[in-house]
């Protein structure tokens, strides 16, 4: 006759059977509790015949006005501040309609920075293509963005013809400014001859192709094409988004801001702003004078007709 269990092994057993309830493979679970696992498979078959819900891709926004304002080697202290104090008693467009951008020589960078509206940033016209060193006369990105110097042009006409400047030369100075995480106004253009020759979108497109192999995230680079003698064609903007999005992808071709940077002045900003594949203006002579005001107001054309 077998003898009884005291309490403590009768606990030591119970505790084994619990142990063994959870450690025990499926299948046997099954046979132990078959109306159990045939609700555990129905329910999940109920869950994976639902439809699945897909949310409708969001709007694009759309690309907001830029101007931007070059006073290449132009200007005196002086000229700093009466040009500014102009800028900052103007009545223009919100900043949700135009983005506003000046550029001074590199010894006014501060002093415009400290004098200039909170609404409009400044930009540098170049700077180096790697970090700073023995480099006499260059202009580091890092020292801008220690200026607090949002902005920089890059890849002008002037200084690709003037300073021989290649595509690809002006590409990897992109690439490195947008690293220090600097915001680029990126210049393509082709020369009178090319023009007359008819390589135009050849050109613009080789040139904009070098800055998109080095680069891939687009969010903070403004395309500037600038040569004088497009004035009101329009092809060569639409030419690039086309571009673009055969080559960089339908995002960055509806995302990225395309302005002009030619002869744009107070008489003939409206009817270039009204165009549509023309995102703003990157202003030289006509940025030094009070009819700047003027182009920054022809952003209220874009808004109008978009």
């Amino acid at each position: 006759m077998p003898l009884p269990l005291s309490s403590a092994p009768r606990r030591r057993a119970a505790c084994f059977l619990r142990r063994f309830a959870l450690l025990r493979p499926p299948h046997i679970t099954a046979r132990l509790k078959p109306q159990a696992h045939r609700a555990h498979q129905k329910k999940v078959k109920t869950t994976a015949s639902l439809p699945l819900i897909r949310r409708p891709a969001r709007p694009m926004a759309p690309r907001k006005f830029f101007v931007g304002g070059n006073w290449k080697c132009n200007g005196t202290g002086d000229d700093v501040k009466k040009i500014v104090t102009v800028l900052n008693e103007a009545e223009v467009p919100s900043e949700d309609a135009v983005e506003v951008v000046v550029s001074p020589p590199f010894v006014f960078l501060q002093q415009a920075t400290g004098l200039l509206r909170p609404d409009f940033a400044v930009a540098a016209q170049n700077c180096w293509v790697r970090k700073g060193g023995a480099f006499t006369g260059e202009i580091s990105a890092e020292m801008l963005v220690n200026l607090q110097v949002p902005w920089v042009i890059l890849g002008h006409s002037e200084r690709r013809a003037l300073l021989n400047e290649s595509s690809d030369f002006v590409a990897d100075k992109v690439a490195y400014a947008l690293a220090q995480g600097l915001k680029v106004i990126a210049c393509i253009g082709e020369t009178l001859e090319q023009r007359e020759a008819g390589t135009t979108m050849e050109v613009v497109a080789a040139q904009t192709k070098a800055i998109a192999e080095k680069i891939s995230d687009w969010t903070n680079v403004v395309l500037t094409y600038e040569p004088v003698w497009a004035i009101g064609t329009g092809k060569v903007h639409d030419g690039l988004r086309k571009w673009l999005q055969a080559n960089v992808g339908p995002a960055v071709a509806e995302s990225t801001r395309i302005i002009y940077g030619g002869s744009v002045n107070g008489a003939n900003c409206k009817e270039l702003a009204a165009q549509p594949d023309l995102d703003g203006f990157l202003v030289g002579g006509a940025s030094l004078k009070p009819e700047f005001v003027d182009i920054i107001k022809s952003a209220t054309v874009k808004s109008a007709s978009a």
